[in-house]
């Protein structure tokens, strides 16, 4: 209640500020800078409380009560006199439907999922809820030293929204929603990047809008813990207000292009290719159109929005690493560069695989086996065969359309949007192509640069008849592909979402029910002191159990003997990352079949199991040592 109230006002006086200063703007670009003051308002006061540690439901219950109060006060001037009566056209209203309806059923299934379906995907159990718990128990930001280097390091708004969940609820039962809300606010603002291109004809941004919606990775994400469609959704925001900026040199949008992009790079650090390439149209607007003072104010707001909406976390990396993303446990970067290789690849692997028939391995023609490849799952997937087609006939829409586009804000904005895209390919990742394979949720910026490019002049050429026709083609696409993503989601498939309806409170994960976490938390008592050696990717938020009441204790890394606490009743052991993917020899994608799960624990990796398993005062109670898999409860 307290999230819901805090969001309606904030949207509220988002989208006051917005008729105040744009009055101007298309209803998607309102709708969009309405949201994004909404999202700054929030995730700004979010941090400043996190910040000083007063992250707490009093706080949170205050912020709200202050934020409903500014609210009432701005409907009341907003209506007060307004006429009420609309006259809607019928056939517009049947256009509006053919595309609204089914993204409303998505959407709804989504909200009812997440509430009834326990968080169930590798990054969620490892580090977006643990990291949110840990805040939330300490009361707002620090640095989690109990973490794994490339989970500890990376930007945290993700996790501070998720600890907004965990400290207003005392549980993780609607921490899915976010998603769902940046899902619907990614396919407005990509409507509202081609009503600022094209202008505001209703049924060339509806067909566009439903491609977008109906995009495989991107429905998805929409009912997943991950953080892409957070950053994607800012991101393209970001490239509305550099339009308007541009254009009409705006310094309200600038600060508001300013402010997106801090909200981007403090969700993932991707993010800042776009910043990059985009800076030095905005510098030449601000040295040619503003004043030095106005200048100094610009930079002082850039500081304070980089700061207050999720750079803290780069500060704090300099401070304790001296590296901008932190370095990891072989004090290596965690962001390495320089695969080359990707520049052509990774194209190749957009592209192809839409069409692929297999839905669990990629053909690629450099290699002579297929690459591992998951069609149904949130981190690989793809961007969709009507993306794949338009990205083909991209180039050739713009040279026929760069004319009639109406101002160079298109041009701009797509070079930025491009070469940032071209910035991220080289990452280096062992083993090459796990890299490749997850490119379609880092790269959900450029999908309405394709779309607006070819769909939405498109649209508006054909005749009448002809754009609804493709409507209609939009509309069904987005079904086709909602169902079968719905009935085969790799993490929460339709059909445990039905058992989980008819089994409330489930914590079970469907796909993988015997990793050591899952199995202690079914063993534990729900005031159990647990004890967990965990590394990267090792699941840890089942161990807090589903109030989220256990009280956890890392044992922190080290050569000698581990010292377990003696108020510790268990000790969970997952440390399966080594033997899963960095099998020796395993060199990319092509010989994942044969050597995934073939790798060697390193010492580290078993320093607490042997330790624990020599003591007398533990007993084994679970054990999966192929996956290094193990339980051990204190004899009493």
């Amino acid at each position: 209640m307290v999230i819901l109230l805090t969001a309606l006002a904030l949207l509220v006086i988002g989208t006051e500020i917005t008729l105040r200063a744009w009055s101007d703007a298309g209803p998607l670009e309102r709708a969009t800078t309405a949201s994004v003051i909404a999202a700054a308002l929030w995730l700004g006061s979010t941090w400043a409380l996190a910040l000083l540690h007063q992250l707490t439901m009093t706080t949170l219950v205050a912020r709200a009560v202050i934020a409903a109060i500014v609210a009432v006060v701005v409907i009341r001037r907003r209506f007060r006199g307004i006429n009420q009566h609309v006259t809607i056209d019928r056939r517009v209203l049947g256009i509006v439907a053919i595309a609204a309806l089914p993204f409303l059923a998505w959407t709804d299934f989504m909200f009812w999922r997440g509430a009834i379906v326990p968080p169930v995907s590798h990054d969620a159990l490892s580090y977006h809820l643990p990291r949110a718990v840990l805040f939330a128990r300490s009361q707002g930001f620090r640095y989690l030293t109990e973490l794994e280097a490339r989970e500890r390091n990376i930007p945290a708004n993700y996790e501070i929204l998720l600890a907004e969940f965990v400290v207003t609820q005392h549980s993780d039962t609607y921490t899915e929603w976010p998603s769902t809300v940046f899902y619907m606010l990614f396919v407005i603002a990509c409507g509202a990047l081609a009503e600022r291109w094209w202008g505001r004809r209703l049924l060339p941004l509806l067909v566009m809008m439903t491609f977008v919606a109906g995009i495989p990775v991107l429905l998805l994400h929409s009912g997943a813990h991950k953080n892409d469609l957070m950053v994607a959704y800012f991101t393209v925001a970001a490239m509305v207000f550099a339009g308007r900026s541009w254009r009409d040199a705006d310094r309200g949008a600038l600060l508001l292009l300013i402010a997106s992009m801090a909200m981007a790079v403090g969700t993932k650090p991707q993010a800042a290719g776009f910043a990059i390439f985009i800076a030095p149209f905005v510098l030449y607007r601000m040295v040619k159109f503003l004043r030095p003072r106005a200048i100094a104010g610009v930079i002082a707001f850039s500081l304070a929005a980089f700061l207050l909406l999720g750079g803290a976390v780069y500060v704090v990396n300099i401070v304790e690493q001296h590296a901008l993303f932190g370095k990891d446990t072989t004090k290596n970067d965690i962001i390495t560069y320089g695969d080359w290789k990707n520049l052509w690849q990774a194209p190749y692997v957009l592209l192809a695989a839409p069409f692929s028939r297999d839905g669990r391995a990629l053909a690629v023609p450099w290699e002579s086996h297929s690459w591992f490849w998951r069609r149904y799952e949130i981190y690989f997937s793809h961007l969709g065969i009507p993306f794949a087609l338009c990205a083909i006939a991209a180039p050739l829409a713009a040279l026929r359309f760069r004319r009639s586009a109406g101002h160079s804000e298109c041009l701009v904005i797509t070079f930025a949007a491009i070469a940032a895209f071209i910035l991220m390919l080289p990452v280096l990742f062992r083993p090459h192509g796990f890299y490749l394979i997850s490119l379609p949720r880092y790269a959900l910026f450029i999908v309405p640069i394709v779309f607006g490019w070819t769909v939405v002049p498109i649209a508006a050429r054909i005749p009448e008849r002809a754009a609804e026709a493709l409507l209609v083609v939009a509309a069904l696409s987005f079904v086709a592909y909602a169902v079968s993503n719905a009935v085969n989601d790799r993490f929460a498939p339709l059909d445990f979402v039905l058992w989980a309806r008819e089994h409330p409170g489930t914590r079970t994960i469907p796909f993988d029910q015997d990793r050591a976490a899952s199995v202690a938390d079914r063993l534990a008592g729900p005031n159990d002191t647990i004890a967990i050696d965990a590394s990267y990717a090792s699941w840890i938020h089942p161990v807090f159990g589903a109030g989220l009441t256990r009280p956890v204790i890392f044992i922190p890394p080290g050569d000698g003997p581990p010292v377990i606490p003696k108020e510790a009743q268990w000790v969970v052991i997952d440390r399966s990352w080594s033997i899963i993917w960095e099998a020796s020899g395993l060199r990319d994608l092509s010989q994942a079949e044969e050597m995934m799960s073939h790798g060697t624990p390193s010492d580290d990796d078993l320093r607490v199991a042997r330790a624990v398993a020599a003591d007398p005062h533990f007993k084994l109670e679970y054990a999966q040592v192929m996956r290094n898999q193990l339980v051990f409860r204190r004899i009493q």
